[in-house]
């Protein structure tokens, strides 16, 4: 006869009941993260990650605190262990922060990320990319009202290795209509390659002299006694400075030297000061000292009437869309936040700063790189036209 342990009985069935409902309260768990998401403009956004004990849990996505649900452009998936949101067609509205929510009872975890547009829904500044070559006409045909100026002279200045040169060189290319060399440039190094005061004439495929001209000194540096001297530049600027004279970082050109012009003509003037600055570091340059020397320059500019501009060169190093496709320019939200840094470390306005790409590597031309060159060339020429026919008139 088989005797049964009754007290037994009831213990194993009492365990299994536990086990059973000890099943039930297992907490759901995330066993990889969501990552942040930095997206294109109409580029898919998409989250996907791995979760464990999805038995009887309510899945749950949010932006900004909002759940959300399916749609023609939001796509919700579970498979398994993996889970995944799609947003089709990144917008700006879609920028913010996401939640996923897993609950189950009073259960529950979640992970919240970011989400960023590289780029606005559409660019912020138009510019003509497909009429190059008809500005680059306009432009050779430019003929000055003011009989006592031969060419507009354009100053440029800024930093060491911020492409004053290149950018001479980028603008004789496109009218050269090849890749040309002429002001050299010192490249990787850390200190100035121009220690003279040269003037470039600008030249079309004929070797017509074009009435501009580009000179370039030495490039301000951020120890005090390197680098182009405020006192000289503002001379530039008043036509004080002969085309050759060799500059000296602590000692300005003094009016008893030989090379100084006492009676410069409207025609020995800089009608235009560039500031040359590079996008990838601007805001590295905003601990030295370097935009007080800037400022200094700036302020005597403006008393003289001199219009200021800003090229903002190295686009391609400071922002990965652009390198990609210098069409998005204007759409770059990076290029647009390093644009207004600059505009407030200079002072100088927006739609006086103009981004473009020098040419370096390249050894042909280029007709995207020529736009944002001869756009910025013909406002240039523009602010420049107005100052000499405002000096024609008094």
């Amino acid at each position: 006869m088989k005797v049964v342990d009754c007290r037994w009985e009831r213990v194993s069935s009492r365990t299994k009941r536990k086990a059973i409902m000890g099943g039930a309260n297992i907490k759901p768990e995330l066993t990889s993260q969501l990552q942040d998401q930095k997206v294109k403009s109409n580029e898919n956004i998409v989250f996907k990650c791995e979760a464990k004990n999805l038995d009887d849990v309510k899945v749950i996505w949010e932006k900004d605190g909002v759940t959300l649900g399916l749609s023609d452009r939001i796509s919700i998936e579970q498979s398994g262990t993996d889970l995944r949101l799609t947003i089709k067609g990144a917008k700006g509205a879609d920028e913010g922060d996401y939640t996923l929510r897993l609950s189950k009872g009073s259960d529950s975890v979640s992970h919240t990320v970011k989400v960023t547009l590289l780029e606005f829904d559409q660019d912020w500044r138009s510019i003509d990319w497909g009429k190059s070559v008809s500005i680059k006409h306009n432009l050779e045909d430019l003929t000055l009202k003011n009989p006592q100026v031969k060419h507009l002279n354009f100053l440029l200045h800024g930093p060491v290795g911020a492409g004053k040169s290149s950018v001479i060189n980028s603008i004789q290319s496109i009218f050269k209509n090849r890749v040309e060399v002429g002001a050299l440039t010192a490249a990787g190094s850390g200190t100035s390659f121009t220690l003279t005061y040269n003037s470039h004439q600008i030249e079309n495929i004929e070797k017509k002299a074009l009435p501009y001209v580009f000179s370039d000194i030495m490039g301000l540096e951020i120890a005090d006694k390197k680098g182009s001297h405020p006192d000289d530049i503002i001379s530039i600027l008043k036509g004080h400075i002969k085309e050759g004279t060799m500059f000296n970082s602590s000692s300005p050109v003094s009016e008893n030297d030989r090379n100084y012009n006492s009676s410069p003509t409207p025609s020995d003037k800089i009608h235009c000061l560039i500031s040359v600055l590079p996008a990838d570091k601007i805001s590295m340059m905003e601990k030295n000292n370097l935009f007080k020397k800037m400022g200094d320059i700036r302020e005597k500019a403006s008393h003289l009437d001199i219009p200021q501009v800003v090229f903002m060169t190295h686009v391609d190093l400071a922002c990965p869309l652009v390198k990609d496709d210098l069409k998005r320019i204007y759409s770059s939200k990076n290029i647009k936040k390093k644009m207004q840094q600059c505009s407030v470390l200079t002072g100088i306005p927006m739609n006086c700063i103009f981004p473009v790409k020098n040419y370096h590597e390249e050894n042909i031309l280029n007709g995207n790189m020529d736009s944002l060159l001869l756009d910025a060339l013909k406002n240039v020429v523009n602010f420049a036209e107005s100052y000499v026919d405002h000096l024609h008139k008094h």
